[in-house]
């Protein structure tokens, strides 16, 4: 079912993260996700950004995507590609909670975010490079970035200590995975898609591959590297 507004988003992610199992991979990354989503939250209606209700339709119909993967995982209907080794590693406890996050990371903003933007634009009949939403679009950036960077520095923090020693090859693996960059390439797609959608066998096609290839990527960054 679709929300309808960001604190029904926020609702949801409560409702999940209090549902999951402690340990539970996809509730790793939901904390990280309802930190980011609040901190969005909290800056619409202040004037940080210039249209505080594009930027909402945005995040919601973005939500909608991860929640109805949470959906299908929860019916036992098949999950999108590029969120599926998230929910089929998500009990594997030889997996950290800091690669849970950025593999659910990976699969959000390399995949969904491109058709969210698309998505939200067609729904307010504009395009992705209209007015303030190019502008928009790079302030959310820069709240994103803080939290994601705090959140993932406090996670390998915590399994530093819990594991007495170094954490490489880990923390090279999971540094390597950038949101700056990852939303970077998402906007560029995002304009991509738009040119699209008047072929529509091209434009699904170029869906499938974004999702088979994000999904390769969430295979690799959930390999088991810590005993546990």
């Amino acid at each position: 079912m679709s929300t309808r507004t960001i604190d029904d988003v926020l609702d949801r992610l409560q409702v999940i993260g209090t549902s999951v199992p402690a340990g539970d991979g996809v509730g790793s990354f939901n904390a990280v996700y309802a930190l980011t989503t609040q901190a969005v939250r909290d800056r619409i209606g202040t004037g940080f950004f210039d249209d505080d209700l594009f930027v909402e339709r945005l995040d919601v119909v973005f939500a909608d995507r991860y929640l109805a993967a949470v959906d299908a995982a929860t019916s036992g209907r098949p999950v999108d590609s590029a969120w599926r080794p998230l929910f089929d590693d998500r009990a594997d406890h030889r997996i950290h909670a800091v690669q849970f996050a950025v593999a659910g990371m990976n699969a959000h903003i390399n995949h969904d975010l491109a058709i969210a933007v698309v998505d939200a634009c067609a729904a307010a009949h504009t395009h992705p490079t209209a007015g303030s939403i190019p502008t928009d679009y790079d302030r959310i950036n820069v709240i994103l970035e803080e939290i994601e960077a705090r959140a993932r520095a406090s996670m390998l923090d915590d399994l530093e200590r819990e594991l007495g020693r170094p954490l490489e090859p880990l923390v090279h693996m999971v540094g390597n995975w950038s949101m700056a960059r990852a939303r970077d390439a998402a906007w560029v797609r995002a304009q991509i898609l738009w040119e699209l959608r008047g072929l529509p066998r091209l434009y699904r096609r170029s869906l499938e591959v974004s999702s088979t290839a994000t999904g390769m990527t969430g295979r690799h960054l959930l390999t088991p590297l810590l005993p546990v």
